[in-house]
């Protein structure tokens, strides 16, 4: 009799050790893990690109209305492509800020503000796309506020550099030149500057 006692409260505590196992595995299935970076654009890149591209289509917009309304058609894309994070819509805000320049001279637009807004439109360009770069590899989280500066003022003082090229052979061929050669110029210094972002 003794042994079947023994039996019964060796089953028991087999049980009780069962149901404790049972438990340390629901602990252990529900350890928390590692959240995922938000696949977005950093917020600064957002503002500066942005705020770049509304400051280029105000310049525009005082040398002529239709480029100024075009340039915000080329920031309004430029938004969307950070907010869906395309490049798709950031290539065709690119075009679109092209296709202002091309309304300036067909405008008769100042050169001033020609050139000062297609330097901070490109400037706009560039920084959403490094911006799309950067959700795509660290995400929205990561400690990136030192690059997209940096690359910002690497992106105006190249682009600046260009216009002041273009501005000055510009004024050097003679105040009767067509703003349409201006445009090319500067349609120059934007394929420059392209070419040394890659």
């Amino acid at each position: 009799m003794s042994v079947t006692t023994t039996d019964a409260g060796s089953r028991a505590d087999d049980d009780g050790g069962g149901d404790g196992d049972h438990e340390t595995d629901e602990v252990t299935a529900t350890e928390p893990t590692d959240a995922e970076p938000t696949p977005a654009p950093p917020r600064l890149s957002v503002g500066l690109a942005v705020g770049l591209g509304g400051f280029a289509a105000a310049l525009l917009a005082a040398g002529s209305l239709l480029s100024g309304a075009v340039a915000l058609l080329g920031v309004a894309l430029l938004g969307a492509s950070l907010s869906v994070v395309s490049v798709r819509l950031c290539s065709a805000a690119g075009v679109t800020f092209v296709l202002a320049f091309v309304a300036a001279a067909a405008t008769g637009a100042v050169a001033a503000p020609l050139v000062g807004g297609a330097i901070l439109a490109v400037a706009a360009w560039d920084v959403a796309d490094h911006g799309i770069g950067l959700a795509g590899h660290v995400g929205r989280e990561a400690p990136t506020r030192r690059n997209e500066l940096v690359h910002a003022a690497a992106s105006l003082a190249v682009g600046s550099a260009a216009g002041a090229v273009a501005f000055g052979v510009y004024l050097a061929a003679g105040a009767g030149q067509p703003s349409t050669a201006l445009v090319f110029l500067l349609f120059g210094g934007v394929l420059l500057l392209v070419a040394l972002r890659d």
